[in-house]
């Protein structure tokens, strides 16, 4: 779906009064994913509360208001939350409700959803940090932490309400700019001299968004907006839908489990997907292959199993790798798991292909596997044992 017209749109939901004069401490951010405005977030700060909201549109609209009391040190002591979504109104009941107390080592989580509620106990490192997700105000509420704390590098527990655990980031001050791990992979950001985070490049981590900060946004009136359009033409569902590729060939069965990312915009091979890196085949979770037979490639078998895929993108071709190991995240890539690999040949699509996609095409004695997205499509032909 194409979104040239919101991105007219949105610049009129900004509001750049001189707010921001008044309040120093009050902003916004817009979060992109290539062409599409994915979430927008508005929120003030004072020293001892930061208040905001986040409107979020995977896999649906949502709006969720969110309160944290800020105790020594810009450290977050409390944080309470209220998750409604577009479709069934944005004043009516909340539809999940997160509390979370930060003391010690330990984050005491109370979560309701429609399902019931329930009260657990996460372990976490002090100065740990709640997170909404979609939010970029608690990344640059770690910024404020490390400056009060005078660290050159901190290292941060997230607790995400629903997460049973906590996940660790690192963030890296160097002077008017900051590291940011996003999951195990860097996020670029900004800062002025007061530590806001004047925008932060994360298209070398696995969510790919460019943030930019605004005055202040409008996040009820762009949840309406978008809640409207989903009335009509559905919701903007997954980011990176999960989908498969099977094939039969007699008895035998061939299936590739993937994630479909979708172009949005931007150039893929050679800007989001690196020449000569391995790439996850997909996003998300690793590219798996499954077979109950045998396969043949180049002369090398491939016995009956489940393995992940992974290509080396370049120029002039790809590689595919077959990897013994499955299951795992699509950042988990263990060569020493490596069991083979394969150049695959490259043509040029006719038409640019919006959508990232995967097929098994069968032929006698067997078929080939086909590599398609932007302009490009990598090929490597099997057979079935």
């Amino acid at each position: 779906m194409r979104h040239s017209a919101l991105l007219l749109a949105v610049p009129f939901l900004i509001l750049t009064s001189s707010l921001s004069a008044q309040a120093p401490d009050q902003g916004g951010f817009l979060i992109r994913l290539g062409n599409d405005t994915v979430a927008a977030e508005r929120f003030t700060r004072t020293p001892t509360r930061l208040e905001g909201e986040v409107m979020s549109r995977s896999p649906e609209t949502r709006l969720t208001h969110y309160v944290a009391t800020l105790g020594p040190g810009s450290r977050i002591t409390h944080y309470q939350s209220e998750m409604r979504v577009a479709r069934t109104g944005l004043t009516g009941p909340a539809v999940v409700t997160s509390d979370i107390t930060v003391a010690g080592d330990t984050a005491i989580v109370q979560l309701t959803t429609p399902q019931g509620s329930r009260t657990h106990k996460v372990p976490v490192r002090p100065g740990a940090v709640p997170m909404p997700p979609l939010t970029f105000a608690f990344y640059e509420q770690m910024v404020r932490q490390a400056r009060a704390e005078h660290r050159d590098t901190l290292r941060v527990d997230m607790v995400f309400p629903q997460a049973p655990t906590a996940t660790q980031t690192r963030l890296i001050m160097r002077g008017d700019s900051a590291i940011v791990d996003l999951f195990g992979l860097p996020a670029y950001a900004k800062l002025d001299n007061m530590g806001h985070v004047l925008d932060l490049d994360g298209r070398q981590t696995t969510d790919k968004v460019m943030v930019t900060r605004v005055n202040n946004v409008d996040t009820r009136a762009l949840a309406q907006m978008f809640g409207a359009r989903e009335a009509g033409t559905g919701a903007m569902g997954q980011l990176s839908p999960r989908d498969t590729a099977h094939a039969m060939f007699g008895d035998a069965m061939m299936m590739v489990d993937y994630g479909r990312p979708h172009q949005r915009g931007r150039v893929v091979f050679g800007g989001i997907v690196p020449w000569n890196e391995v790439w996850r085949t997909g996003a998300n979770a690793a590219t798996q292959l499954i077979t109950n037979h045998d396969l043949v490639i180049a002369g090398t078998t491939i016995p009956a199993g489940t393995y992940t895929l992974w290509t080396v993108p370049t120029p002039d071709g790809a590689t595919l790798i077959i990897n013994r190991q499955h299951g795992q995240w699509g950042t988990e890539y263990d060569a020493s798991q490596n069991f083979a690999r394969f150049p695959m040949m490259r043509t040029t699509l006719a038409d640019s292909l919006e959508q990232f996609t995967i097929s098994i095409d069968p032929a006698a004695g067997g078929g080939t596997l086909q590599l398609r997205w932007e302009n490009t499509q990598y090929s490597l032909p099997f057979t079935v044992k």
